[in-house]
């Protein structure tokens, strides 16, 4: 039987007046397995809590936000359409997400909103789940810099940075030289639509708007591409690696937003 993945709730769906509640703000909110996965969370840990999907339209966010700082949830984590629009709104940004320039997750308390990052911790957690020591990132953008400050944490031991810009790689760099210590770091020119060998690599990051092509990939190499999981056929050479597809990812965000909602609480 196929599973209910838009169930808002946990096994025994009770709410009461000492749950702590949760939202996940996106257009498609309730097909997404990251509600699901994280009621999971709740239930095996015993706490008393549930995340609740909610679709919510572009033309709604900006005034759902504003909403939070009334409501009766202790936190959201927001769909990737969203992360970047919300900035303005908060009350408090974590050093991450001034330096990374988006907002992936918020910490409702006593009215303000607190915003933080999740995806660095959880690509990292991901790259260290699977073994990955020889990575290579494309793109040097806000997804690039969330990964770098928690590098340390994902068992990396040597690094390239892919990019057409090779200057936007040094700064990069040169901004997370305290993240970088011990991590062997080198740079490479990678052209849009051209193809780009992996076969010196067991895992890659796309953290580029566009969809690079791949070839020369090891068996059983670690891909992650958070915008293409559900149209593998940008990557030919898919079908021989371990694509980390939504399902996947959704487990290890869920941890990463879990520990970041409920840490002193």
């Amino acid at each position: 039987m196929a599973e209910n993945l838009s169930a808002p709730m946990n096994d025994d769906n009770l709410i009461d007046t000492q749950s702590l509640l949760f939202g996940f703000l996106a257009e498609y909110a309730q097909q997404n397995r990251f509600s699901v996965t994280l009621n999971r969370l709740f239930k095996d840990k015993g706490d008393n809590a549930m995340c609740i999907p909610m679709n919510i339209r572009p033309d709604d966010i900006y005034f759902t936000i504003a909403g939070l700082k009334e409501a009766k949830l202790n936190g959201v984590a927001l769909g990737s359409e969203y992360v970047e629009g919300v900035l303005e709104q908060l009350e408090h940004q974590s050093p991450e997400v001034q330096a990374c320039g988006f907002c992936d997750t918020i910490r409702i308390e006593k009215g303000e909103l607190y915003g933080e990052v999740a995806s660095g911790r959880a690509i990292c957690a991901v790259l260290k789940e699977q073994g990955v020591e020889k990575l290579a990132i494309l793109g040097s953008g806000k997804l690039a810099k969330s990964v770098l400050m928690h590098i340390q944490e994902s068992g990396v031991k040597e690094l390239v940075l892919l990019n057409d810009r090779i200057e936007s790689c040094m700064s990069l760099m040169q901004a997370h030289t305290k993240e970088l210590e011990g991590i062997e770091v080198d740079i490479d020119r990678a052209v849009e639509n051209e193809e780009i060998d992996l076969s010196a690599f067991d895992g890659f990051i796309n953290a580029s708007p566009s969809a690079p092509k791949l070839c020369k990939i090891n068996k059983g190499s670690v891909l992650i591409d958070l915008k293409r999981e559900s149209n593998l056929v940008d990557y030919a050479a898919v079908y021989s690696a371990n694509f980390i597809d939504n399902e996947q990812y959704a487990k290890v965000l869920a941890k990463v937003n879990y520990d970041i909602w409920t840490k002193g609480k």
